[in-house]
């Protein structure tokens, strides 16, 4: 189960979740473009127009479709890549940067615990994103449509 971690900083949104999978199995499906676009995303979500140019520097965008039809344009700059422990990217829209994503997978007895950092400019920019798209839930549906992904199509 996805787990909201308190933050020591009040800028952090920090979820977890400990998968019963191989880290690098985790790490393809997070960073290979042609498994990252069947499970990105909160449930009822898919992805159109993905481009992903994976490497320090590349830009990986897509527009998220919402089950109402609303379209969220999506746009990172991958800033670390470090395999399959860690990745670093600036996420935004294409006009503003939102939040720092880091992305850390450590190896457990049992798998491997995925956690996902973000970074926000400002306070109150980490709680309109809590608050008016549902951050928290919304990252712990991503993190049990990834554990399904590897199950699934991975393991």
């Amino acid at each position: 189960m996805a787990m909201a971690i308190p933050a020591a900083n009040e800028r952090e949104l920090i979820l977890t979740r400990e998968m019963p999978f191989a880290r690098e199995k985790v790490w393809k499906a997070m960073t290979d473009p042609d498994h990252v676009n069947n499970w990105w995303g909160p449930d009822g979500f898919r992805n159109e127009d993905v481009t992903m140019d994976f490497r320090v520097g590349g830009a990986w965008t897509f527009v998220m479709v919402g089950p109402d039809g609303a379209r969220y344009s999506n746009h990172s700059i991958f800033k670390e890549i470090a395999p399959p422990s860690r990745l670093v990217f600036d996420h935004g829209d294409g006009e503003r940067v939102w939040f720092e994503m880091a992305v850390t997978l450590e190896e457990t007895p049992r798998g491997t615990l995925v956690t996902l950092r973000q970074l926000y400019p400002s306070k109150e920019s980490r709680d309109e994103v809590v608050e008016k798209y549902g951050a928290v839930e919304g990252g712990k549906q991503h993190l049990a449509k990834l554990e399904a992904y590897v199950r699934d199509r991975l393991a």
